[in-house]
């Protein structure tokens, strides 16, 4: 080929290159408030799910219970994308051929939210075992003494998943392949932890099926910051189309006050003042009197009694001196913020993709005040987020934000707290 022909090629060659990149730029899911769906509204263990009468034509289970109206009124309210929250344990059960029309019903559900406007996060989220829900997380990847029985299949879960997704329109879809990995617990050096390997065998059976689906990826350690901060995204950063997620519930004693899922003094420790400089000598008595109170009701053993009654005041005053409050949230996201930079990843490929406060074990203020400093904080940072959760059959109980079930609007101090504009 002579040269007088070779620079015209080339020029059209970087004008394709120029053109694809603004494509692919186009393309890319934007997202900025958002909102989790809960796994389940009903809570449904294996034996149930696999039960003949149960409904599978009804999962993700809100979707025969919420109709586009309602959606409609939820996007109204300013979030522009959910964090669809599947029960991908349940697509385990379900089997090789079981599966498939569940995965089915999660592209309908995709769909329809899409429909309303709503960018998506396919979150399959695994979540650990318990006695009604064997084959979790510890069986996929191997923590808490359990072997990765599971790790082979769930990367084909993945892949079938994205596969599906792929189909979808770009700009409005993302894949979460896995929610708050326990990996690493154990790990005192960054050199003996598993994660970094296993997130990218979850990348690469993503990208085997879907090579520019947008992602979702967390660090180990539960998906907090310390897992984030602890993973170098170095063999990753070949790969535009990620966005990296944490998740953050601090201050616990806060967020999570109340919890009967757990047996020990934090479900008897609720209604504390926020921000922490606000319990004096006087508030330190009369929580831990109310607590004792609470336990003398549920507990029927003595010494346990006391021993709850003795961890109630030590969680207390730890709490006191823990210095929670508005400026302790955002030292925390800007130590995300420095990872982010020094790695070169873009504010706005980072999200908060959970958070939000436990309301029956919650003082009322301050559970709207840590959700606010929460979301405060984000936004300073340039980060998107996702409150945690909707409540969308069943508002005003655990972590729902919606205060009307009909209109799935939401209370109005949280939705104040959360920045979104009144209509």
């Amino acid at each position: 080929m002579s040269r007088p022909h070779r620079l015209p090629r080339l020029l059209a060659m970087v004008c394709l290159a120029i053109a694809a990149s603004a494509s692919v730029a186009t393309a890319t899911p934007q997202l900025k408030r958002g909102i989790n769906f809960e796994v389940w509204q009903t809570w449904t263990g294996r034996d149930a799910f696999l039960a003949p009468g149960f409904d599978r034509d009804n999962f993700p289970d809100w979707m025969e219970r919420v109709d586009d109206r309602q959606l409609a009124s939820l996007k109204a309210e300013g979030f522009d994308f959910v964090r669809l929250d599947i029960d991908s344990a349940a697509l385990l059960w379900a089997g090789d051929d079981g599966a498939g029309p569940l995965i089915d019903r999660v592209i309908t559900a995709t769909q329809r939210l899409q429909a309303q406007g709503f960018v998506v996060i396919v979150d399959l989220h695994l979540l650990p075992v318990d006695e009604e829900r064997p084959e979790g997380l510890e069986d996929v990847l191997g923590t808490n003494d359990h072997e990765p029985l599971l790790w082979d299949r769930y990367l084909s879960l993945v892949t079938r998943v994205a596969a599906r997704l792929a189909a979808l329109p770009p700009d409005l879809t993302l894949l979460e392949p896995i929610n708050e990995p326990n990996q690493d617990w154990r790990s005192h050096l960054t050199l003996t932890d598993h994660w970094p390997d296993q997130l990218a065998a979850l990348r690469t059976a993503v990208r085997a099926a879907a090579p520019t689906l947008t992602l979702v990826l967390t660090g180990g350690r539960s998906g907090g910051i310390d897992g984030l901060l602890r993973l170098d995204p170095a063999p990753f950063a070949d790969d535009p189309d990620i966005v990296w997620t944490f998740h953050y519930y601090e201050p616990m004693a806060v967020s999570h006050a109340g919890r009967p899922w757990i047996d020990d003094a934090s479900r008897y420790l609720i209604n504390l003042p926020y921000p922490a400089a606000l319990v004096d000598d006087s508030a330190v008595e009369r929580l831990v009197h109310e607590a004792s109170e609470r336990i003398a009701r549920s507990v029927a053993g003595s010494e346990r009694r006391r021993q709850l009654e003795a961890e109630a005041r030590e969680m207390l005053e730890d709490y006191r001196a823990s210095g929670a409050g508005p400026k302790a949230i955002a030292t925390d996201f800007a130590r995300v913020g420095d990872w982010a930079k020094r790695n070169d990843i873009p504010a706005e490929r980072i999200l908060l993709g959970e958070f939000g406060v436990y309301l029956e074990g919650a003082d009322p203020a301050a559970r709207s005040a840590v959700i606010g400093a929460t979301r405060a904080a984000a936004e300073r940072e340039g980060f998107a987020w996702a409150v945690f959760t909707a409540g969308l059959t069943q508002p005003k109980q655990a972590f729902s934000v919606i205060v009307d079930g009909n209109a799935l609007t939401l209370e109005p101090k949280v939705k104040a707290e959360l920045g979104l504009p009144n209509k």
